[in-house]
């Protein structure tokens, strides 16, 4: 049994490769939805929970590099000696903590939204101060609305958004804490450059925090890494966006399978 709770979309083809999607913070798998429905007539599709989101239960003291064992422990539980991995935001840090501590199983992987450091322990206590002063996460909504979708996006008749948001507000605050700790210790910029499996970067053209500038030098520095990035989206272009991240990932992922 796997620490983190997980769901495959689709087992039609148990010999089609796997491919698992890891979410942001304060979200569930399933904000990977519209991504993953596009991509299961090729793949084995999985979509995970954090520690104390979703159905997960919460990991203590947990860290990036932890995470990234558990996603190869629901490899394992799928029997894929290989596998593709997309993560966003923090699980973006778990996709690049993947290719560093794993990557003989890595087929492939993809990085949205995301950097090789998150600001440290100041920045995540302050976080994890304001959600306990809150009493839990729905308070942080409408700042986080602004930085997650690009503008205007909630104003449009698309569900997925304010479901995304509901997830952020009903998460259980400890859970969300434990990984604002992990992000705290996260720190692998003196070791990106040394990724050596195929990579793909992907930003949202109008993300605050991971800014394609910012994920533009990223890529820069892996060798051989590859870089796009989503218009009109911020940091969930996934939930934006989704036929555009998937026909990223389908391409880049298919370049892989050849």
């Amino acid at each position: 049994m796997t620490a983190l709770a997980h769901s495959l979309i689709n087992d039609a083809d148990p010999s089609a490769p796997l491919l698992i999607l890891g979410p942001s913070l304060g979200t569930h798998g399933s904000q990977w939805a519209g991504v993953a429905y596009r991509l299961a007539d090729d793949f084995r599709v999985v979509t995970l929970d954090l520690p104390g989101h979703g159905a997960s239960a919460r990991m203590p003291d947990v860290t990036i590099d932890a995470l990234a064992d558990e996603v190869v422990a629901i490899a394992d539980a799928h029997g894929a000696s290989t596998f593709f991995f997309a993560g966003v935001s923090i699980s973006g840090a778990i996709a690049l903590t993947l290719a560093l501590r794993h990557p003989q199983r890595l087929r492939g992987v993809a990085a949205l939204c995301t950097g090789a450091y998150f600001g440290g322990a100041e920045r995540w206590n302050e976080r994890i101060g304001e959600v306990r002063a809150a009493g839990g996460l729905r308070a942080l909504v409408p700042d986080t609305a602004d930085r997650w979708f690009a503008a205007g996006f909630l104003d449009e008749d698309i569900a997925a958004g304010p479901i995304v948001l509901e997830q952020l507000a009903q998460t259980d605050p400890e859970g969300y804490i434990d990984c604002c700790g992990a992000l705290a210790g996260y720190d692998i910029r003196d070791r990106v450059a040394t990724i050596d499996v195929p990579l793909l970067l992907l930003a949202g053209a109008q993300d605050p925090g991971n800014t394609p500038d910012s994920m533009r030098e990223l890529h820069q520095q892996i060798e051989g890494s590859s870089f796009a990035v989503i218009p009109d989206a911020a940091h969930l272009p996934m939930v934006e966006h989704p036929e555009l991240v998937a026909e990223r990932l389908e391409r880049f992922f298919a370049q892989q399978l050849d």
